[in-house]
Order: structure tokens, then sequence, then C-alpha cells
């Protein structure tokens, strides 16, 4: 797939440093959503909605809210097609991030930082230009098919991958990789910030765990990643993910993203660091350990490097000093 003459296909890294540190015989790959050309691997399900309206649909153009990188590849799409485009960022979303979605013409709104606030606001959005059509940042089908992709892309590229481990918020990433893969036979695992509880909601069945706190953003380092409860497409879909979920807090994410640059040559956002942190978790090691034990190993391993979008300045104050804790 190309937009404007840019592949949408990042390459797959590799670390002898995570092999090291994983169950002996472990190979541990990167998908490198951080290289798109947006920033993040929300360029693919950006491009598969707004490409995929019809001419009517795209000329009444496309609204969306996002704290960030969703933004960026509403407004790159959107702009390939030549449409126009509002986007609702909630309070508190990184300025770099804002940049980067008013470089591609879009015009830029700032609601309060509530999941509530940005539903209202960009209904409000759009209908002021005329009945634009709103591309979800996760829950939506074509998004979602789009965000697969790399999961199809990520088994072309390194064969006979055992699992995926992906960061998730909303689940729209988790969800496409997770159908794209479930074929394959490869397990799919989430990485989450600690206090989204994931694990929760998937052992009690209950998408909301904690509704009194269900609107909020979570607190967490990983500004792209801080919705608490699944969609209900991806909700839909979970019977595709394996029931551990990997919990990370903010030191790990920092050291997570001080060893992907000194280690990897790869400067990330929090998010980014995410999936990276997961795998060094004492969490992935058991499931290691049992899947072995089960007669089902995993050897191969895969993390997805989900964005890169953040400011020198702020990746500078946060990989300061932040080590592993187990």
């Amino acid at each position: 797939m190309r937009i404007r003459g840019h592949v949408l296909r990042t390459p797959v890294l590799r670390s002898d440093w995570a092999d090291a540190r994983l169950a002996p015989g472990t190979m541990a790959f990167f998908k490198a959503e951080h290289l798109q050309w947006t920033g993040s691997f929300k360029l693919r399900g950006a491009v598969n909605a707004i490409f995929s309206l019809s001419n009517e649909e795209a000329r009444r153009g496309v609204c969306a809210h996002s704290s960030g990188n969703h933004a960026a590849a509403v407004a790159c799409a959107a702009a390939s097609r030549s449409i126009p485009c509002t986007i609702v960022v909630p309070r508190g979303t990184p300025q770099a991030k804002q940049d980067n979605a008013a470089a591609y013409g879009a015009t830029i709104v700032v609601c309060e930082p509530t999941q509530q606030a940005r539903r209202q606001t960009v209904i409000e959005q759009a209908a002021r230009m005329g009945g634009a059509v709103l591309i979800h940042p996760y829950d939506d089908a074509l998004v979602i098919s789009g965000q697969g992709t790399m999961a199809l892309e990520l088994l072309e590229q390194c064969s006979d991958v055992d699992a995926i481990i992906v960061p998730t918020s909303g689940g729209g990433m988790i969800s496409g990789i997770a159908l794209a893969a479930a074929p394959f036979g490869v397990r799919v695992y989430a990485a989450e910030p600690l206090g989204k509880r994931l694990g929760e909601a998937l052992s009690t069945g209950a998408r909301v765990v904690d509704p009194a706190s269900a609107d909020a953003p979570l607190e967490t380092i990983a500004d792209a990643i801080r919705t608490r409860p699944l969609g209900e497409t991806a909700w839909a879909l979970r019977r595709l993910i394996e029931p551990t979920v990997l919990s990370v807090g903010d030191a790990q994410l920092r050291a997570a993203m001080r060893t992907m640059a000194t280690q990897m040559k790869q400067m990330v956002e929090p998010a980014g660091a995410l999936a990276l942190a997961a795998m060094m978790t004492p969490a992935f090691r058991a499931e290691q350990e049992l899947a072995e034990a089960q007669g089902r190993p995993i050897r191969r391993v895969a993390a997805i490097i989900c964005g890169g979008n953040i400011d020198l300045a702020s990746w500078g104050s946060l990989v300061s000093g932040g080590v592993y804790r187990s």
C-alpha cells in the first residue's frame, strides 16, 4: 500500500540484548511501527478507513478525536485524499503530537481530557463541517482491519512466530492483529500500563471493570495509551487474545525507552517501549515456562514498537534514571 509515494511497510528489528534476557533459545523480533510515515502504526487504519469512503462521504470531510498518533494518521490520510479534516485532542496532549497533525493541514480543537468530552466535541465538530465522517481511533471495523496488516506483514518478514506482544489501549491494534494472526496459530498477548486492569476484565467477563473511573484517562507516562476499557468491537473479539495480560509500570517504561536507545539505537515514545518492557516482565517469563511445559513453546516472540512521536526534551527527561524492577 502506498500513500503519496510512501510505502506503508516497516522493518523488523532484532536484539541480542533481548534474546539474552528471555528463556533460553528464544529469539525476539520488533516490528518497527515507529518508523511509519506519521511515526506510528495508526496510519494503517486511517488510510484503510479514509480511502474506503465514497466520493460523497469524502467531500464532507473527516473528523476524529485522538491523544496524538491517530490524529496525525487521519490528518495525513485526509491530506492525501485532499479532503477537509478536523481533529479533537484532549487537553494535555503533547504539543509535538498536535503539531504533527496540524502539519498535514488539519484543524485542531482542544477539549477536556475525558472520553465523554472527546465524543461530544467530535460530534459537534463533524456537524459544524456539514456532516463529516467520524473516524474512530479504535472502535471501527475499517480501522481495525487496517491495523491487522502489520501482523500479516510481520508474518511474511519472519516466519514461525509463536507469539506477538501488543501495546493495548482501546484495542483497535490488538484486535486487528489477533484477527490476522489467528489463522496461523500465533498467540497474541496484551501489554498494558499498570492500572488498566484488562486482565481483570478478561477474567471476570466485564468490559468495564470500574464504571466510576472508566471515563477518566489512565495515569501513565504512556500518553498514547490512556484509554481504560477496550472498545466494544475489540471486546467482542477478546477470545482471540491470550488471558495473561502483561502489566508495566512507569519505571519499567522509562528503562525500556532507554534500552531501545542504547541497545537498539531507536528513540521511541513511552507507548513504543511498552511491548519490550512487557517482554522483560517475570509474568512473560512465567508464560514461556508454562507454554514449554504444555508442549507449546514460545521460542520466537515479536513485539510491536507502536510509536515514536515524542520531542527530544520530553524523551530526555523520561529516560533519565529509570531501571527495571521485578
